[in-house]
């Protein structure tokens, strides 16, 4: 089962004037955002015992299919994407190689969540 990337991340309710146009049309007080401030930056250098394996992105790649591929769940998608500082597939060229992290027990001890 894998482990859900929003456990122990704090929500916050947004109310900010930019998104009044929004708000009102959702019909909402406020619109309910993730803050993910607790994760930081890992680089390879700084988790001992991590892997990766090197992928090429191809012209229709996606994160769940490739974490499917490698970890056999497509739920560890947004692992990917967040080790490689890609927030979307379209942030990604074909042709271009994105690390594949592996083992996920120490990356996500390393992440503290």
């Amino acid at each position: 089962m894998a482990i859900n990337r929003y456990r122990n991340v704090r929500m916050i309710n947004n109310q900010n004037v930019e998104y009044d146009d929004i708000i009102s049309r959702r019909g909402a007080n406020f619109i309910t955002h993730y803050s993910f401030n607790n994760f930081r930056e890992l680089k390879l250098k700084d988790v001992p015992g991590l892997y990766y394996y090197t992928h090429m992105w191809t012209a229709g790649d996606r994160f769940f299919k490739i974490a499917h591929k490698y970890y056999g769940d497509a739920l560890y998608w947004w692992i990917i994407a967040y080790f490689n500082n890609k927030s979307f597939e379209t942030d990604i060229s074909p042709g271009e190689n994105i690390l594949v992290p592996t083992p996920l027990e120490v990356l996500i001890s390393a992440m503290e969540i």
